[in-house]
């Protein structure tokens, strides 16, 4: 156990200088997007909710735009094993079970995941403190509503991604960062041992992760779509369970040295 978190440790080490960063980033960015949208409030126009400015302010785009960064900060550090000194044959060798050097750069790249969707949490948080300020400040605090971050959730159904209300929306929430997790490292192992056909899945999973998404940013959910979550998240673990299977076998076959 000591070696696995001394492996663990040592993956998350080069992970960690991008998710601070980009955990800044995301903390921050909302504020500044929000600040923007809202340079021209005035108490006497039409006013409008924090999730249409948040919405309005383009901070959506931005989440998914440090996702994406992430992504290829995770596919840069993999791959950076194969260049140079090529340490992908050290670590191959090290006196650990080879499990461990899969599920210690699996659970880094999780951990990566989740600590970008807390700080997008907050950056939610602190550009609703800043919309409140804002109108505080401009004279418009009759038009702000006690409460109104949680009404903001339960209306916008971005938020609601990040920050789940509902059993289903919990799990499908959890369900899409763990399959987006283990089909990344997947997609990366599948190239490195040269299983192309590995991408059939991967497909799958993109597709499936689509839909999920479409329907979670289409409205809201009456009580028989709601129950479709359950389904569509069975079906992300079962993606998720063969990424993990595979995944384990080719690192501990060594086929990806």
């Amino acid at each position: 156990m000591k070696r696995f978190y001394r492996l663990l440790n040592y993956e998350f080490s080069l992970l960690g200088r991008a998710v601070i960063l980009l955990g800044i980033g995301m903390m921050l960015s909302p504020v500044m997007l929000v600040n923007l949208a809202m340079s021209n409030y005035s108490p006497n126009a039409p006013q409008q909710r924090f999730e249409e400015v948040y919405a309005a302010s383009g901070s959506q785009l931005v989440f998914f735009i440090y996702m994406l960064v992430f992504a290829l900060v995770a596919g840069k550090t993999f791959y950076a094993n194969y260049w140079g000194a090529k340490g992908i044959y050290t670590i191959m060798t090290l006196p650990v079970r080879r499990e461990a050097v899969y599920w210690s750069r699996l659970l880094a790249l999780f951990t990566g995941l989740l600590l970008l969707v807390a700080a997008q949490s907050i950056g939610i948080w602190l550009s609703y403190e800043r919309m409140v300020g804002l109108m505080s400040g401009s004279g418009g605090t009759q038009f702000v509503m006690h409460n109104g971050l949680f009404l903001a959730a339960v209306r916008s159904e971005f938020i609601r991604l990040v920050l789940p209300l509902t059993a289903s929306e919990w799990l499908s929430s959890l369900c899409m960062l763990l399959c987006a997790a283990t089909g990344l490292y997947y997609a990366l192992l599948c190239e490195r041992s040269r299983r192309y056909w590995g991408s059939v899945p991967l497909a799958a999973a993109l597709l499936l992760l689509l839909v999920v998404y479409s329907k979670r940013m289409a409205g809201p959910m009456f009580e028989s779509q709601a129950a479709m979550l359950y389904w569509n998240s069975l079906w992300l673990l079962l993606l998720t369970g063969w990424f993990v299977w595979h995944g384990q076998r080719l690192v501990r076959r060594g086929a990806i040295a």
